[in-house]
């Protein structure tokens, strides 16, 4: 056991403690997680818990390469910023000043805007995966295309905020055009070898060996998992793979950044990575550049979590106590979020109020917000209260305010739920300070697909879409020809005029989205698309 003292709490780093949070992880015969655990910048706990690989009998370990996902988001944010400090470029330079393909879609655009999620542009990774399915090669140049082609937006940039992996796939290009170099390469001279992490680096696709490699594990939903690639190359947006002891090794710099001591990156660069975006209206949507610095139970994190087909992270640290937390998992369906979260309640004493997952009666039902297309259902799980939305379960929590919320620091919105198992027509909701109505989803009961069959094209993203009617009209196929590839929807009615399309070909709860028919012919919407336009080809 081990100890030290901040700010007048004793934080405490009790090996057995974190031993039982594992616990359950710690098999023979299932892939899990490597978790590091460092205080005043001492790595105190390194363990891995379940296989590196169900292929070989070998076990996660501290030192085995990992993919860390969206945690590397700050890491291209910050080789921007070492730009910026060398008068290569600002912070708010217009997207097109350095990517001018851009220039049509993007335009009024800034690279800040871009990096914390504001831009409005719709998500070339989002789009190559809902028109084209996972495993099509896609470049980095080949996605900046399709953001480059594209028609329309999401929203007006800086008026609402919108997770956004094509931001940093025009990012990443823009620090190649910059430097001159490989953005992997600019990585590994500016950041990772002048910090001493040497087994981290950038891996642009899953189809080539790496040593020292941990596997990935999609869940195939009857206990077993399969391999799933990404396909698209995956750069300044996740690409990055790493090892509990580099990942403890930057997160003692990243606290020295905080205190404007690091030794890559200037105090003004590293107070500008963890300053929140604010939108429009004024409110203040907690996300910088590629870092959240938010409380947890009073006492400040700064942290961004990760996800790729299979596996996750998370990447917290506590500045003011000194503790460091990397958690990551090889397996699809873990919550290394959560289970960091544990690791703080384990360590730190007199921590605030625990918000724990509403257990009161809600309705189980599904919503629509008319704003942007979303989809969510509300159910119990467990005898708990859980939102479902762009393919994950989320406990949901009662704040202060009376709402519920999904209790993940990224989800701004907070529903005004009634206690009743009867669902109503309508819900308010609060989604980054605006009120929306939400609709109640029920299926028409003279829903009918056959005078709508036909062939549907987006121009603008290459995709041509067949509909095809079952026997009966209720429900039917959608065969989407992306600019990549080919996916097969399974089409079911959930209100006139709306349709749920879910993927034939693979159980990924992440793809797939609302079909929404007027007389233009039909839109696309998922978490990340908003009203993508298919208009109905001539007979």
């Amino acid at each position: 056991m081990s100890s030290a003292v901040a700010d007048g709490a004793k934080v405490t780093v009790d090996a057995a403690a974190l031993d039982a949070i594992f616990a359950d992880l710690d098999t023979t015969h299932l892939p899990g997680v490597a978790v590091g655990v460092a205080l005043d910048g001492v790595p105190l706990y390194r363990k891995g818990f379940g296989l590196a690989s169900l292929e070989l009998p070998v076990t996660l370990s501290p030192t085995i390469r990992m993919r860390i996902g969206s945690t590397t988001k700050h890491f291209g944010a910050l080789a921007y910023m070492l730009l910026v400090e060398e008068g290569l470029a600002g912070l708010d330079d217009p997207v097109a000043r350095h990517i001018p393909e851009m220039a049509s879609a993007a335009g009024g655009v800034t690279m800040r805007q871009l990096m914390s999620h504001v831009s409005g542009l719709r998500c070339s990774l989002e789009l190559a995966l809902q028109l084209s399915g996972p495993g099509r090669y896609a470049s980095t140049t080949d996605c900046m295309r399709l953001m480059a082609d594209d028609d329309d937006v999401n929203f007006k940039a800086g008026e609402e905020w919108c997770y956004n992996n094509g931001g940093y796939v025009l990012l990443s290009l823009a620090i190649e055009r910059l430097s001159g170099r490989k953005l992997g390469d600019f990585l590994r001279d500016r950041l990772f070898r002048p910090l001493g992490m040497t087994d981290t680096l950038l891996r642009l696709v899953d189809t080539d060996y790496v040593p020292n490699s941990a596997s990935l594990h999609m869940a195939d939903g009857k206990g077993g998992y399969y391999r799933q690639p990404i396909g698209a190359e995956i750069a300044g947006e996740g690409g990055i793979v790493s090892t509990v002891d580099d990942m403890l090794r930057w997160m003692r710099h990243l606290r020295a950044g905080l205190a404007g001591q690091a030794t890559v990156g200037s105090a003004q660069t590293w107070r500008r990575m963890v300053e929140p975006a604010v939108l429009a209206n004024g409110y203040c949507t907690g996300y910088g550049l590629g870092l959240m610095d938010t409380p947890y139970r009073g006492v400040r994190t700064v942290h961004h979590a990760g996800g790729v087909m299979g596996g996750s992270s998370q990447m917290i640290t506590l500045p003011d106590h000194g503790l460091d937390i990397i958690v990551m998992a090889n397996r699809a369906g873990l919550d290394p979020m959560g289970l960091a979260n544990q690791i703080i309640d384990a360590c730190v004493p007199g921590l605030g109020p625990k918000l724990e997952p509403y257990e009161g009666v809600i309705p189980t039902a599904t919503y629509h917000n008319p704003h942007n297309g979303g989809v969510f259902g509300l159910a119990r799980h467990e005898g708990k209260a859980i939102i479902s939305m762009s393919g994950m379960g989320l406990p949901l929590v009662r704040t202060p305010d009376g709402l519920l919320r999904p209790n993940v620091a990224v989800f701004h919105m907070g529903l005004d739920v009634p206690e009743t198992e009867e669902a109503p027509k309508t819900l308010r909701a609060v989604e980054f300070g605006v009120e929306r109505q939400l609709v109640l989803l029920e299926p028409d009961a003279e829903a009918d697909l056959r005078p709508l069959a036909g062939v549907y094209a987006a121009a603008a993203s290459g995709t041509q879409a067949m509909l095809q009617a079952d026997a009966d009209g209720r429900t039917g196929r959608l065969v989407l020809n992306g600019r990549f590839g080919t996916l097969r929807h399974r089409l079911v009615n959930l209100a006139p005029g709306l349709w749920d399309a879910k993927p034939l070909d693979l159980p990924l709860p992440i793809v797939g989205g609302l079909i929404a028919f007027d007389d233009q012919g039909f839109t696309f919407n998922s978490g990340r698309t908003r009203r993508l336009r298919f208009r109905k080809a001539a007979p």
